[in-house]
């Protein structure tokens, strides 16, 4: 799942239980398209808030090559350190992840999706599709007001 700086998310992909969320992170940031207040859509964020689960070299090398400031912690397991400079973290930039944090547990407050009801992969992929409008709608509203 992907989503802005305010909690509203932009696109989600579907994978198996058994497989793991760094193989689609690239694929998700390819297809985003990040609203903008005017001109067209950006392509690509500043920022990639991450958790420990998302730290690979192969993930830190495609935001180095988009310009992309990857705020991920380092895993506590013992491996070699890279050759360079070591990376950053920007403890207070990483703070803003119980955005990301408050937009899953809002998704999961719908009973549906949160036990997985569904079946098939196509009903709760248009389940969770209902589900992200709806929080884009209530956003928009509550911006208008």
């Amino acid at each position: 799942m992907l989503c802005d700086a305010n909690g509203i998310p932009l696109r989600f992909l579907l994978s198996g239980g058994n497989a793991s969320d760094i193989n689609y992170a690239q694929p998700l940031l390819d297809g985003a398209h990040l609203p903008t207040v005017r001109g067209r859509p950006r392509k690509r964020c500043r920022w990639l808030l991450a958790d420990k689960g998302y730290d690979a070299e192969a993930l830190r090398q495609y935001c180095d090559r988009y310009r992309m400031q990857p705020v991920i912690p380092l895993r506590m397991m013992k491996r070699k350190p890279k050759p360079g400079l070591p990376r950053l973290f920007d403890k207070p930039k990483y703070a803003q992840r119980n955005i990301i944090e408050r937009m899953f547990g809002w998704l999961k407050d719908n009973r549906r999706i949160g036990t997985r009801y569904d079946k098939l992969a196509e009903s709760f992929a248009a389940m969770v599709s209902l589900a992200c409008s709806l929080r884009c709608l209530k956003q928009l509203v509550s911006y208008r007001a």
